[in-house]
């Protein structure tokens, strides 16, 4: 092959390895290689011709690209669903909390109810959300019945109406506790629904 010839390909070669750049490594390199081999020992007329009878380097390298197989489509984006409910829990503790201090005792009550219905919190985080005010009371009220007991002990001559007194104090006082723990028990439900994403986790 003389000099002439020689440029002749590789400037030929070199337009088509250029023109493959993207297709796959082993693809391209099968190409050039091929014509490489195709030219060789060609004198510079019989070079010129055949390459004048091959396709463009752009044709070629279309081809091969038209013969790859699609790339991978992206990961569609993940788009946030919405939380079932969502509304109506954040609704359900807001009336628990602010419920028992602007309508006694049915604000509270409608709160525990709606709770109970919500998706945020777990069936056993609902029955605590229920057992606890109720608890508390229960607690105080034998608290001041055991204390009222000693206290007639020590002063047995105690007339009746002092003794109801005692009795609307102690109930006022059961209900004062389940007051201020209902709100303290709304924060409390609040926070776990919020760190949770507002979806109870996979359990009783």
């Amino acid at each position: 092959m003389t000099e002439q010839t020689s440029n002749t390909v590789k400037t030929y070669l070199a337009r088509l390895d250029a023109a493959l750049a993207g297709v796959d490594p082993d693809v391209r390199f099968e190409i050039v290689s091929g014509i490489r081999e195709e030219l060789a020992g060609l004198d510079e007329q019989a070079a010129a011709a055949r390459i004048a009878e091959m396709d463009d380097p752009a044709l070629i390298a279309a081809e091969a690209r038209a013969e790859m197989p699609p790339p991978p489509m992206p990961p569609a984006p993940a788009v946030a669903e919405p939380v079932p409910g969502r509304a109506f829990s954040i609704t359900a503790v807001i009336v628990l909390i602010v419920g028992t201090f602007v309508v006694p005792v049915i604000g509270p009550l409608v709160g525990l109810v709606w709770v109970s219905m919500a998706k945020a919190w777990t069936r056993r985080e609902k029955i605590v959300a229920w057992a606890r005010p109720i608890s508390a009371g229960l607690i105080v009220l034998a608290l001041s019945f055991v204390t009222s007991l000693f206290g007639q002990n020590q002063q047995s001559g105690t007339n009746q109406p002092v003794l109801a007194f005692a009795f609307v104090a102690q109930w006022h006082l059961v209900l004062i506790v389940m007051f201020l723990v209902l709100p303290i028990e709304g924060i409390v439900l609040l926070v776990r629904a919020n760190k949770r994403g507002w979806r109870a986790p996979a359990q009783p």
